[in-house]
């Protein structure tokens, strides 16, 4: 090879590089917060999806013992990171990062198919304002306090959307949660103090869309919309993907 042609190919990697750095510098680091008896297997396609367009992604592991050491995790990840941070939460945990997000190193907020409480609400008392389809006689609970979704009725009211063998894994992959999170009354709320997103999962059984919508509208989250059931980062990880790089974007 010709020193001429070795000089432009040289070039040519270095502007790669330096497109790929231009891409993702701006709130590179992304940690992603999984739902209740989930954890963060998750998270695989959209981790994926951004990983590929250069982004740090790290994703919790949360204990589901007790709010409080769930929320101790995610702000130990958060304070592990190196520079600031897009904190993202499916489901449950859109409680968590409500809680871990007034951390200063989190720029912005992401709430996919998520609660967004106000201080002093429950999930308990989120859920009972707009009923979900999920039966309450679903829910099988240990005589240590914890509980998992009947197989059948995750497959029918969490899994909706999902491919069949997706479905089946995802209610066989269930990690027990303890009940005392339902009754945790939020201390903070984040979203009041950072910029935010939502994710509406339009056909969920399991957080009605109307109470997505409501805590959207209420908080005055950037708000899409998709035809899809809870599991979005599942079901949806382009989409998840995308509103994700879009909060990204406003991090410095």
């Amino acid at each position: 090879m010709k020193i001429s042609q070795m000089c432009m190919r040289l070039a040519q990697i270095i502007a790669i590089s330096l497109a790929c750095v231009e891409m993702a510098s701006a709130g590179e680091n992304v940690v992603l917060v999984h739902g209740l008896n989930m954890d963060g297997s998750a998270w695989h396609k959209v981790h994926k999806r951004l990983t590929s367009k250069g982004y740090d992604v790290t994703v919790v592991q949360m204990p589901m013992t007790s709010i409080q050491e769930d929320v101790a995790a995610v702000n130990r990840v958060i304070d592990m990171q190196d520079g600031p941070v897009t904190l993202v939460g499916h489901s449950y945990g859109g409680m968590v990062i409500s809680q871990a997000g007034m951390s200063p190193k989190v720029q912005a907020l992401v709430y996919i198919a998520a609660f967004q409480p106000e201080v002093g609400e429950s999930l308990g008392y989120l859920n009972t304002s707009m009923p979900a389809e999920l039966p309450q006689e679903a829910i099988r609970v240990s005589k240590d306090g914890y509980y998992v979704v009947a197989r059948d009725a995750w497959i029918t009211y969490v899994a909706n959307g999902l491919t069949k063998s997706e479905a089946v894994y995802t209610a066989d992959f269930q990690s027990p949660a303890n009940t005392s999170i339902f009754s945790y009354q939020a201390e903070l709320a984040a979203w009041k103090h950072k910029p935010h997103w939502s994710l509406i999962a339009n056909d969920d059984l399991t957080i009605t869309p109307e109470l997505q919508r409501m805590m959207s509208k209420r908080s005055k989250a950037k708000t899409s919309i998709v035809e899809g059931g809870h599991l979005l980062p599942i079901s949806h990880s382009e989409e998840v993907a995308a509103v994700i790089e879009s909060a990204a974007s406003f991090v410095e």
